[in-house]
């Protein structure tokens, strides 16, 4: 049992912790009471705040109806903490109590002090008694608290609630500056739903807010949206563009070069666009880089150029560069991936390296995971792929190459024997 004074100084949620965890003891073992012998609906004259406490979670209902009638006469400061969670019990005559005897319990101060746990009490699926309660109890005087939340699902919840509440300026203000994107969301589409404020939302709303601001701002916005960073406002207005017979390519082709433009390019482009974005694959800006790799994975699904990138000096292009050649036999060099394992090379290569020969074979992975068990660098990689090929074995019906095979064979002495024998089971003999 925690010191009820310290724990009624903490986060009040814990209350609800509490709840579970002293029900769940009870169930654990029923024959041990928590309650010194009180199992009956008489708590005795004096319950200790410990005792009381602990019946207002039991799992027997007697229990905690009897704690709930003590609570409510009593100043502790757990007594308006437990009654609320009552108020979500599973049983009807015990929610009804404590709803009597909590409400004149819940001034302002007392409901701010529990804001925290009628946000956790309310996904209780009960029924909808917390959220009436917040909605009926929530004053202006009350919603600055409200808004500030620590629990991340209940401060969205009463931003939702709460929207009615808010000015257009607050309203506008937290849709556009506010850290949570979901938070962002909702205040932006109760603008948006009022058809007010979808110039500022498009500037500095959250992504899927742009997006809809762009569709009520007409072709000049989308046109001057293609190159947006975000790739859901870029497909928005390539979507409204196209409804309007344009073509967005076409209007990529004209624009400066910039991260969007080459992303838009490569997503409505043709393969007579590759040289463009080829070009980039030099650039000094890893991101350009990047997106010139992703842009060619579409256009030019082919392109020789992207194999130089498997050494760029950013992990991000390398493993963009990676993806572009999986699949693709004829653009990957095995004896070069080979040499790209060197331990002089950096880490982000040879794994990007290591990463590539898994995927060309299914003997070239198992022979890149044995040379890499030792490897200070690559191992935990190496070991988990091993542990994969290993579950998988006893369905592959190929065999290696002769000279693969003794490449495997030596490395063998790396793995325990029984792992060392079902290796050998499927080797040429």
């Amino acid at each position: 049992m925690p010191d009820l004074d310290a724990f009624a100084a903490g986060d009040v949620r814990r209350w609800a912790e509490f709840d579970i965890e002293v029900r769940t003891a009870w169930w654990a073992n029923q024959s041990w009471y928590l309650f010194r012998g009180h199992e009956s609906r008489d708590l005795g004259r004096s319950p200790s705040r410990e005792v009381l406490a602990e019946a207002a979670c039991h799992g027997n209902g007697r229990m905690r109806e009897a704690a709930v009638e003590r609570l409510a006469v009593s100043t502790d400061p757990e007594a308006v903490p437990l009654l609320l969670v009552r108020c979500v019990d599973w049983v009807r005559p015990i929610r009804d109590i404590s709803r009597t005897l909590v409400l004149p319990k819940l001034d302002e101060s007392a409901f701010r002090a529990m804001l925290p746990l009628i946000g956790v009490l309310r996904r209780r699926e009960v029924d909808d008694w917390m959220t009436t309660l917040f909605r009926r109890a929530l004053t202006p005087r009350l919603l600055d608290d409200a808004l500030a939340l620590e629990d991340r699902e209940t401060r969205r919840w009463v931003h939702a609630e709460a929207v009615g509440l808010l000015s257009r300026e607050r309203l506008l203000e937290i849709a556009s500056t506010h850290p949570d994107f979901v938070v962002r969301a909702i205040c932006g589409n109760a603008l948006l739903d009022r058809g007010e404020c979808a110039e500022e939302l498009l500037a500095a709303g959250a992504p899927k807010i742009r997006m809809r601001a762009l569709t009520l701002l007409g072709l000049d916005a989308a046109v001057a949206h293609l190159a947006d960073r975000a790739s859901a406002v870029r497909s928005m207005a390539q979507a409204l563009v196209l409804k309007a017979g344009g073509d967005p390519a076409a209007h990529y082709r004209t624009l400066p070069v910039s991260f969007g433009m080459l992303a838009g390019l490569g997503e409505t482009g043709t393969a007579a666009d590759a040289p463009l974005l080829e070009r980039h694959l030099t650039d000094e800006r890893p991101q350009i880089r990047r997106v010139a790799i992703r842009g060619l994975r579409r256009v030019a699904p082919e392109s020789a150029a992207v194999w130089p990138l498997l050494t760029d000096p950013s992990p991000a292009v390398a493993r963009q560069a990676v993806e572009f050649l999986r699949g693709k036999p004829a653009l990957v060099d095995v004896p070069a991936l080979r040499e790209l394992l060197a331990p002089e090379r950096p880490v982000r290569t040879r794994r990007a390296a290591a990463a590539l020969l898994r995927d060309q074979d299914t003997w070239l992975r198992l022979h890149t995971n044995l040379a890499l068990l030792s490897d200070p660098d690559l191992a935990a990689g190496a070991r988990h792929d091993f542990r994969a090929w290993l579950q998988h074995s006893a369905a592959i019906y190929t065999t290696p190459s002769p000279s693969l095979a003794a490449e495997i064979e030596a490395l063998l002495p790396r793995v325990p024997p029984k792992e060392a024998r079902e290796i050998r089971f499927a080797l040429p003999r």
